[in-house]
């Protein structure tokens, strides 16, 4: 029976929609399969864990005897948990027969119920990796988008005329690392057809950098670096027709200039 791949089952388990990472037929194979269905579970637990962690959260070092069975099973030698050295293999020999067989050269030869065994292990723990990786890669962005910017400054978004119910927030903030952004909210009817831009404007209107695509009504946009902002200080959003031009509509929704925060 051919299992779904480890890949796969991890990009379910991260909550990938699964018409776009499997086909009708891995569906059906994890609706009938049991171990399927199982290691889906397992990473799903691994994922809901690595998602919801907080800063609070301290890592706890395995104690000495998880470590001695990683060594056993994989056949390391006890170096340590911070530098494992696999054994060298010895080159194959024929038994005899013509079948193949690894010989270590400190271990007994490895026979092949075993090795059978030992890639589903693997492949089983390859797949946990990627979940707790792309899980704590999402984590550790949340925390770094949300943890250690300073406001710079802020801005109330006026509304243009062709949107008068139209309204909005800006504010200009700066991570530890010198990383400027511009975040926006804005508060305005959908229209078809279309889609909502962010830039910068000079105060006196004479010049315009584009931040971005807005995506909904909220949106977080890298400053350029060098890029002066007490000179580009207006924070404009605007409706864009899909016409190929990258320049400026003319048809602002909200715009207001960015000033010291409160």
């Amino acid at each position: 029976m051919q299992h779904l791949d480890p890949e796969t089952l991890a990009l379910l388990a991260l909550g990938e929609h699964p018409g776009d990472v499997s086909t009708d037929a891995d569906r059906a194979h994890l609706d009938a399969c049991a171990a399927c269905s199982t290691e889906l579970s397992a990473l799903s637990e691994v994922s809901q864990v690595a998602t919801t962690v907080t800063a609070a959260d301290v890592l706890v070092a395995p104690g000495a005897a998880v470590w001695q069975r990683i060594h056993a099973e994989l056949g390391l030698r006890d170096v340590g948990p911070e530098n494992p050295v696999r054994e060298p293999l010895a080159p194959p020999v024929d038994d005899g027969d013509r079948r193949l067989s690894v010989v270590r050269d400190t271990a007994p030869p490895t026979s092949a119920p075993r090795q059978r065994r030992l890639l589903p292990w693997v492949s089983a723990a390859a797949a946990a990796a990627l979940v707790v990786g792309v899980a704590g890669g999402v984590f550790w962005e949340r925390q770094e988008s949300t943890g250690a910017e300073v406001t710079l400054a802020s801005a109330s978004l006026d509304a243009l005329p062709a949107w008068p119910d139209a309204s909005g927030q800006a504010r200009l903030e700066e991570s530890a690392d010198g990383l400027r952004q511009v975040v926006v909210d804005v508060d305005a009817a959908a229209t078809p057809g279309g889609y909502r831009e962010v830039w910068l404007l000079a105060d006196d209107l004479s010049g315009l950098v584009s931040l971005g695509v807005l995506e909904g009504n909220q949106g977080r946009f890298d400053v350029p670096a060098g890029l002066d902002v007490s000179r580009f200080s207006l924070v404009d959003v605007s409706q864009e027709p899909l016409d190929g031009d990258p320049g400026h509509s003319g048809d602002s929704i909200v715009r207001g200039a960015l000033g010291a925060a409160s």
